[in-house]
């Protein structure tokens, strides 16, 4: 192997990290499609080196964008972070602890239920608890958010 091939493994990995922060794992599944496994290797470890490549980095911004831009449970985070291959070791490091997460959930309900107003109050109750749960947050934080915005208690209604 020439120097210039690993160049080129490393150019491709720096432009990639340029464009937004990436785990090891994804940085490795795009450079095995262009180059040899040993290559990608040298250059994983070369960048983890210098700091460009960090996986606690990488979960901690990731968890941040999230709670600024698209609030998600616990639950959801860390199946997707678990897809990122982010070690289960550094996803428990960076998930919300149980009182930001109500909080997120709280946020995320009063946001929607402005938009919710032609709905009867059945309606929102379940638009907002399914809401809740596709993005992750447990069952009981949800009940709890809707306890708390609608004053309403959904397994008492559905059941």
């Amino acid at each position: 192997m020439s120097g210039k091939k690993d160049e080129d493994a490393k150019t491709v990995a720096l432009r990639l990290l340029t464009v937004r922060d990436r785990s090891t794992h994804e940085l490795r599944t795009r450079l095995e499609q262009r180059f040899p496994a040993e290559e990608v290797e040298e250059t994983l470890q070369y960048l983890k080196q210098i700091g460009y490549l960090d996986d606690l980095r990488f979960a901690r911004s990731f968890v941040q964008y999230r709670n600024d831009h698209r609030p998600t449970g616990n639950y959801l985070l860390r199946l997707e972070l678990g897809s990122k291959g982010i070690p289960d070791s550094h996803i428990d490091q960076v998930l919300n602890p149980p009182e930001l997460e109500y909080e997120l959930a709280l946020t995320l309900a009063a946001q929607r239920l402005g938009r919710l107003q032609r709905e009867d109050a059945l309606g929102r109750c379940r638009k907002i608890y399914m809401l809740l749960q596709r993005r992750g947050f447990p069952g009981a934080v949800a009940r709890k958010v809707i306890g708390e915005l609608l004053d309403r208690d959904p397994e008492k209604e559905y059941n």
